[in-house]
């Protein structure tokens, strides 16, 4: 069997499974006991061979999943996604099913979220299904998720609404997506175990290097660091300070990736583990991020996969997460006691 047909086999079963799950006894009447029970998309499911491209638009940001041979990639980027996700999304918005007419008043959409999803404060979310010519297999707007009684028995919910419709549904089911990448692919740059953490070395281009080392444990068994060539009438600050400016380097996330472009080099901060791995993140003019192994460890599954996963790509990084690789003197020192 090929392996599109195993997909339109696996997408049928967990659609079917949750159609008998979810057998629904409507005891209510008019227009809400008619469509009670209906899926909101009822094409996707046949048409799931066809998607190629999945996007998810909020407010001004919006992310696209594309199906590159046998596997699934951010579009722009080619990033890979985490495995399952985007199947999962075609059969959790093929699930969807009516099951409570809600609003069709617009001033009412906030607050089940699905006002139109391209307002500037908008928390409602578009989510489309493309094929290769860009084509519409399908879109909903995905609202607030909620737990409902569901025919009998208490169940998970979305509020959702089809674009051009003013009739809003509580639909029975919850599609999992989101324009933050963390839902899509992992975005750990560096995932280590800090209690291993030896040295980081901070070394803007042209300027001094600035070096936090380990050096022991402290009285509460944490452990110790001190920062080298601390200037005349000056002190370290705090044990904590101290361990965080280099163990935060230890786990490291991305908000936003592309195929590394080069750049010129304003500084290098560089983190080695007690088993011998050292990798060097460099940060460019316009504040991209990349990641090297200088020196593989003992530990060859780590420094493996470690190199697998960051080759080739820049990152960039919440703001906060910057400025610990920006490190200075100043940020580690404070005047010392007369």
């Amino acid at each position: 069997m090929t392996p599109r047909g195993v997909m339109v086999l696996a997408l049928a079963a967990a659609v079917s499974v949750a159609g008998a799950t979810w057998q629904l006894r409507a005891n209510s009447s008019g227009y809400e006991e008619t469509q009670r029970g209906e899926r909101l998309l009822p094409d996707l499911l046949a048409s799931a061979n066809d998607v190629v491209g999945i996007v998810i638009t909020q407010a001004d940001r919006n992310v696209r999943i594309e199906r590159a041979g046998t596997s699934y990639v951010l579009g722009g980027s080619g990033y890979p996604v985490k495995g399952g996700k985007f199947q999962t999304a075609i059969v959790a918005t093929a699930s969807l099913e009516k099951f409570d007419a809600k609003t069709a008043r617009p001033d009412k959409y906030p607050l089940i979220e699905v006002e139109p999803p391209d307002g500037k404060d908008a928390k409602s979310r578009l989510i489309r299904f493309e094929d290769k010519g860009g084509n519409n297999l399908g879109e909903i707007i995905l609202g607030k998720k909620a737990r409902a009684r569901l025919g009998g028995a208490v169940g998970d919910a979305q509020y959702v609404r089809l674009p051009g419709s003013d009739q809003s549904w509580l639909a029975r089911g919850v599609v999992d997506a989101d324009v933050k990448l963390e839902t899509w692919v992992d975005t750990a740059i560096t995932d280590m175990n800090v209690e291993f953490v030896v040295r980081a070395t901070f070394q803007p281009t042209g300027g001094p290097e600035l070096m936090v080392r380990r050096t022991g444990v402290t009285e509460g068994g944490q452990p110790k660091f001190e920062v080298n060539n601390v200037p005349e009438g000056k002190k370290p600050k705090n044990d904590l300070t101290l361990r965080y400016a280099a163990t935060d380097l230890g786990n490291v996330n991305f908000v936003d990736v592309r195929k590394d472009q080069g750049g010129d080099v304003v500084q290098r901060v560089t983190l080695m583990m007690a088993d011998g791995l050292t990798a060097e993140f460099r940060i460019t003019t316009d504040d991209w991020v990349s990641l090297h192994v200088v020196n593989d460890g003992q530990d060859k599954t780590t420094t493996r996969d470690l190199k697998a996963r960051t080759q080739g790509w820049q990152y960039k990084l919440a703001d906060y997460k910057l400025k610990q690789l920006q490190l200075t003197m100043a940020d580690l020192v404070e005047d010392g006691a007369e």
